[in-house]
């Protein structure tokens, strides 16, 4: 009775926090932004269009990691400011110059998680409204940092009622409704890479999870995945999901993802192995 209940109470947040974007969540496919991502061992970056990955603009090394870690775990934008920041494997949190900007990609050292990281696989997102960066991992940790004052909140770990302890193969997440108006819901969705799943995160600091449905895709443990939002005065009007996912054999694919369903549409494979993705803001 508490599981049904919980799945009722999580389906009536979601269906409120996605009214702005539910012919977009169904399709995914109203809009073709421009996206960056990292390689999945993450020394790596480049741009493409959501509706060619397989063409690369441009690539370029990673340049100016610091606290010893050789790698980015994960990026996203923040909305508040509209940069581009990323996660290194040992918490160093960077704001990202790229080109045009930049001949290269330069990262800058803003920040540092105060709780240490544990796992393998990362995901990392901003919550639009709070303005908190959330990293998740595959190990079940949930994390929420405040760029402001510089302290991370360990929060509960992920689980998956009824059943007690970490969820593990959880390692991809990304907010919906990118906006600034106050108005606006939004609601934190994760893929689990173990059980090929779409996952609602609510309560997000709760680490409380309850899947919509299956990709539909035999993904290996490698994840990235990022909602995109369109605005109209500032305010959004559909959402768009994307999603690299890497089968255990072949190349890393790009595709558009149901939040409803779960279902993922295969757009194109990626010319080179992809570990995460950020798609531009629109600026609307």
């Amino acid at each position: 009775m508490r599981a049904r209940l919980m799945k009722a109470m999580i389906a009536a947040a979601t269906t409120a926090a996605l009214v702005v974007g539910t012919a977009s969540a169904g399709s995914a496919q109203a809009a073709t932004p421009r996206a960056f991502a990292i390689s999945s061992d993450g020394k790596l970056m480049a741009t493409f269009t959501t509706a060619q990955p397989h063409v690369l603009d441009w690539v370029r090394v990673v340049q100016g990691l610091t606290c010893g870690e050789p790698r980015l775990i994960g990026i996203d934008f923040r909305v508040q400011n509209g940069l581009l920041y990323g996660v290194g494997e040992k918490g160093c949190i960077y704001t990202i110059k790229f080109p045009p900007a930049a001949a290269d990609v330069i990262v800058t050292k803003v920040s540092q998680l105060s709780v240490p990281l544990y796992g393998t696989n990362f995901g990392v997102d901003f919550n639009p409204a709070a303005d908190r960066l959330r990293v998740i991992s595959d190990y079940g940790q949930n994390l929420r940092h405040n760029l402001a004052d510089h302290v991370t909140v360990e929060d509960t770990i992920l689980t998956t009622p009824p059943a007690g302890g970490p969820t593990r193969g959880v390692t991809a997440a990304a907010y919906t409704n990118n906006d600034l108006n106050p108005d606006t819901a939004t609601t934190l969705f994760d893929i689990g890479t173990a059980t090929d799943q779409v996952l609602i995160q609510s309560p997000a600091n709760a680490g409380l999870l309850s899947p919509t449905g299956a990709l539909g895709v035999d993904t290996g443990p490698i994840a990235g995945f990022d909602i995109y939002s369109d605005l109209t005065n500032g305010k959004t009007s559909s959402v768009s999901a994307f999603a690299v996912l890497n089968p255990a054999s072949g190349p890393s694919t790009f595709h558009t993802v149901n939040l409803l369903t779960g279902a993922a549409t295969k757009v194109g494979e990626f010319p080179l192995p992809i570990g995460d993705i950020a798609v531009a803001l629109d600026t609307n």
